[in-house]
């Protein structure tokens, strides 16, 4: 499972700029239960995450074989992911129009904790077909030699680790309450021009590394990661 590391700290990377998920905290820290609210959004958030990935893993292979050996099938679709990416990657470049920021949240009224729980899983399963850095996990998870428990393991790891920076906001907001509406702007805007100039970079040279992968099995039989 440590061997997924390398390739899973730049797809995370690509993966956690997420201004809409960014900017749902932010709403949910401005509720009269700001810190239980935030909580059961991200819950949601992640149960969706890691919920849609089991499904989708299923999807990508045969339940029988599920996180077995490596297969051609396996690159093919790592070459597919690999592409889509380049095009995600391109067209944000050429237009600034970032998928993730299509969405937009509704803050006409108050939402309980149960509202913001099934508002954070609402929020993921909207926007899991841009989801492509979570495709590009998945695909690496389904290609590594690891047992079912330690698949299950690894996409549990990858969906924490995910989860973590957008618990900063409650930690600002429980220290510095007065300042934390400023800091929150300058976030906000820091993570809007991340993902309009680094993330296309990001999603570039992803789909370029699995793509290489894909033509370097199919050439020599051989990965390299």
């Amino acid at each position: 499972m440590f061997e997924l590391i390398p390739i899973m700290i730049p797809i995370l990377i690509t993966d956690v700029i997420n201004p809409v998920l960014f900017a749902a905290a932010i709403y949910a820290l401005g509720t009269r239960k700001p810190y239980m609210t935030t909580g059961f959004l991200l819950f949601g958030w992640f149960l969706a995450y890691f919920g849609s990935g089991i499904v989708l893993a299923i999807g990508l292979d045969a339940i029988i074989d599920f996180f077995s050996n490596p297969r051609p099938i396996d690159f093919v679709i790592e070459g597919v992911i690999g592409v889509l990416l380049l095009w995600l990657g391109f067209r944000i470049m050429r237009t600034g129009d970032n998928p993730k920021k299509e969405k937009e949240i509704d803050k006409s009224e108050e939402i309980s904790p149960a509202s913001a729980f099934i508002f954070g899983a609402t929020l993921n399963l909207i926007g899991m077909p841009f989801a492509l850095p979570y495709f590009a996990i998945l695909d690496q998870i389904l290609k590594a030699d690891l047992g079912w428990v330690e698949g299950i393991a690894a996409l549990f790891i990858y969906n924490l680790l995910y989860l973590i920076p957008f618990f900063f906001p409650i930690f600002i907001r429980l220290f510095l309450r007065e300042k934390s509406d400023a800091i929150f702007a300058k976030i906000n805007e820091w993570m809007e021009k991340i993902s309009k100039v680094i993330m296309p970079a990001l999603l570039l040279l992803l789909g370029i590394a699995l793509l290489a992968d894909t033509i370097s099995y199919f050439a020599t039989g051989k990965s390299l990661f």
